[in-house]
């Protein structure tokens, strides 16, 4: 993705985040996936045309997928466009996403997404692992799943946890926050572990005046 690229894909997306479903319908599942191509569906036109024939609980599953799959594409853009961030030169590979300062030992899986039901309730900051262990045990058995570092976006609203979708569009603010993330990166170096990978945390959050804040862990 080139700046111009992001540039109409970004707007497109915040346009669209209020009628993209919140709720997948049913759990990330094969069978279902072997239904479209969705990595095909380069525009929201032909995935609609590709699912036109399909129930609507896959339509909605669909929808939702390919959304979260252009805002990672975005969020990466974000990301390699800095210095000393490259991108995995093979777009079909699983192993990373981005890789920092040239080290393999920081190569990362960008993942964006929100804090799960199951925490929202008593939600805190102050116990990162806990949300990134609920997140690797309870990861997707699709068919692109697999184990790997991890950089997790997460997006929470403390308005209304429905707006994490448009959370995901904030992209200037976004921009701003992946800067200081880099920054801090060069001279603070740790992570959460989890069996045989790391992780690392970069929360957006909408708090109750409707300003934005972030936080790293």
């Amino acid at each position: 993705m080139n700046a111009l690229e992001f540039d109409e894909l970004s707007k497109q997306l915040q346009k669209l985040a209020p009628e993209i479903p919140l709720h997948w319908g049913k759990i990330q599942n094969n069978t279902t996936d072997k239904k479209v191509s969705l990595f095909k569906c380069k525009t929201l036109a032909s995935l609609e045309l590709a699912i036109s024939k399909l129930p609507e609980d896959d339509k909605n599953y669909f929808k939702r997928r390919w959304f979260l799959w252009q805002c990672a594409r975005c969020d990466e853009y974000l990301f390699y466009a800095q210095n000393g961030v490259n991108r995995n030169p093979n777009s079909r590979s699983q192993e990373y996403d981005i890789e920092f300062f040239e080290d393999k030992n920081l190569r990362f899986d960008v993942k964006g997404t929100l804090v799960p039901k199951e925490l929202r309730s008593n939600f805190s900051f102050e116990f990162p692992e806990k949300i990134v262990n609920f997140y690797y045990s309870k990861q997707s058995v699709g068919k692109r799943s697999c184990l790997q570092n991890r950089l997790f976006i997460v997006h929470h609203s403390f308005i209304d946890h429905k707006r994490a979708l448009e959370l995901r569009c904030s992209w200037d603010y976004k921009s701003e926050v992946y800067k200081s993330f880099i920054h801090q990166l060069k001279s603070t170096k740790n992570f959460i572990k989890y069996l045989n990978v790391k992780a690392s945390v970069i929360f957006i959050i909408e708090k109750k005046d409707g300003s934005l804040s972030y936080r790293f862990a």
